[in-house]
């Protein structure tokens, strides 16, 4: 899946990043690299930086990965396909209504 390619990618340049950016070792150029990515790449850091930390945020889609949010919309029935800032939306949509009791 893309969402799934896409994050491998993302984690891939955040744990690399030194080699990248390193003239000696990689000749990368972001010049023509979509501004949607640079929200991915934070997540990832920002995702990075909790496991450091140890800390865990459950409530937080936001920084959740891929496979994550798959297994949370379908615990509550609903499309696991589409892009992460689908399945967040989904969630949070989802997560706001409360069942009629």
């Amino acid at each position: 899946n893309c969402a799934l390619l896409k994050e491998a990618i993302v984690d891939f340049i955040v744990k690399s990043g030194d080699d990248i950016i390193n003239p000696n070792i990689g000749k990368v150029s972001f010049d023509n690299v979509p501004g949607s990515m640079m929200t991915d790449l934070l997540t990832a850091v920002t995702r990075g930086k909790k496991i450091d930390d140890g800390s865990s945020d459950t409530s937080n889609f936001n920084t959740m990965r891929v496979g994550t949010l798959r297994e949370m919309l379908d615990a509550k029935g609903l499309d696991v396909d589409g892009t992460r800032e689908v399945m967040i939306a989904l969630l949070k949509e989802n997560s706001l209504i409360s069942p009629l009791v």
